[in-house]
């Protein structure tokens, strides 16, 4: 009959030894204390759980940091570096000057309805003498910021930060009223700048039919002349 216990004893973590197979094999299923591989397994599981949290907390930081970015007015930074200067000259976001545009050239504009807000707003901001209405930027084309000039405190005036589309949306509003305004009833190109400007604000409302393609694509045409 063979042997039913061991030639050394086993012994267990926990203290307890015996030769006895059975006794052996009965203990270890019994055993509360862990073995070595699931003791590895429990602490590299620590591990990675303290670690998702470390990852978590960091994006949380870095989700609040880009969040202040975007409303936080960016202080001008007085060194030899232009990125950071701003003109004193240079007019405040929202009040710039139209004295360089003659009305031939906004009669032009109305005569192609689809370009027109766009264009003068590329003659606004672009074409204006002294740069004086270069108060529009977009820093980095990967993100969805544009930056602004404003008036900081004590009247200096500073770049802000801010999002793409309310910028966008602006744009568009003042200048399509702008030019309606300008815009004659009794001529073809009038007629025809209105009616485009009907579609567009169609387009433009909550659950359009055309699912706000036509707005979209003043905003895209304006996107691209303010980046130019």
């Amino acid at each position: 009959m063979p042997s039913r216990e061991y030639k050394e004893p086993r012994v267990c973590e926990c203290g307890f030894s015996s030769k006895s197979i059975n006794g052996w094999s009965q203990h270890k299923k019994n055993c509360n204390r862990p073995s070595a591989d699931k003791e590895r397994i429990a602490s590299l599981e620590r591990q990675l759980a303290a670690k998702d949290e470390q990852m978590r907390e960091q994006l949380a930081a870095k989700d609040r940091q880009i969040e202040q970015l975007i409303k936080k007015p960016r202080t001008v930074n007085h060194t030899t570096n232009n990125r950071f200067i701003v003109e004193q000259n240079v007019n405040i976001f929202g009040k710039e000057s139209i004295d360089h545009i003659s009305q031939d050239q906004i009669r032009a504009l109305l005569a192609d309805p689809v370009n027109a807000v766009p264009q003068f707003i590329k003659l606004k901001h672009r074409r204006a003498p002294d740069g004086v209405n270069n108060n529009i930027r977009v820093p980095n084309q990967k993100r969805a910021i544009y930056q602004v000039v404003v008036s900081g405190e004590g009247g200096e005036k500073e770049w802000e930060n801010k999002c793409k589309g309310e910028v966008l949306e602006q744009l568009y509003d003042d200048t399509s009223g702008h030019l309606e305004a300008e815009a004659d009833e009794e001529t073809i190109e009038g007629v025809k700048f209105l009616d485009h400007q009907d579609r567009v604000k169609v387009s433009a409302a909550v659950n359009a039919s055309d699912g706000g393609r036509l707005y979209k694509e003043q905003l895209d045409k304006i996107h691209n002349v303010v980046c130019v």
